[in-house]
């Protein structure tokens, strides 16, 4: 890099460099940044500021999509029973959601109608959704289900909303006892699950 470079040029060219080396492979990296360093060499500093915000946003772009693109799931992990029911395949579920947190390794790995209860059940808490509400509760009120397993996915989805109220991007009351016997039922669900 030139050795007389503004300090806001600097901190941009970092960011700039830091993004593609992000976004490349090391050899593919380093020729992208010198014809870069080759294009400065030839332009003002006003030009050169204009050039790394342009790319910057341009990355930052590229960035986020790679962020966001899902993994498929391997074999193993479809054949591994699910978490909640223990049925023998399962889908790989992230408990921070991909549209918030992007690919992330904070997954269980959950069968089809597990899966399902547990998109339903966070829609119930989180997003006091009533289409939502009325099939958990139906599904609470199922014999057919185990109540051992509501009780996992149920827990699963508290953990998640106290992760988020701790982080203010849900409202506190949400994870409140009231709360989750208003929606769920829960006390009623509770007693039949003890009769079992």
């Amino acid at each position: 890099m030139t050795g007389n470079v503004h300090p806001d040029e600097q901190t941009l060219r970092d960011e700039l460099y830091a993004l593609i080396r992000y976004l490349y492979s090391q050899r593919l990296a380093g020729k992208i940044i010198q014809a870069f360093e080759d294009a400065f060499a030839a332009r003002d500093a006003h030009d050169r500021l204009a050039i790394c915000a342009q790319w910057i946003d341009f990355y930052r772009a590229r960035r986020y999509h790679k962020a966001m693109r899902r993994r498929r799931p391997t074999r193993r992990e479809r054949l591994t029973p699910c978490s909640a029911c223990g049925y023998p395949v399962s889908h790989r579920h992230h408990l921070w959601d991909i549209a918030t947190h992007g690919e992330n390794a904070v997954t269980v790995q959950l069968c089809a109608n597990c899966h399902e209860l547990h998109h339903l059940l966070y829609n119930t808490l989180a997003r006091n959704s009533e289409h939502s509400r009325r099939l958990a509760l139906r599904v609470l009120e199922s014999p057919q289900v185990s109540p051992a397993a509501i009780q996992r996915i149920v827990g699963w989805c508290l953990a998640i909303l106290k992760y988020e109220v701790a982080n203010g991007w849900l409202e506190p009351y949400k994870v409140s006892d009231a709360w989750i016997e208003d929606r769920l039922r829960w006390s009623a669900f509770q007693r039949r699950a003890a009769e079992v």
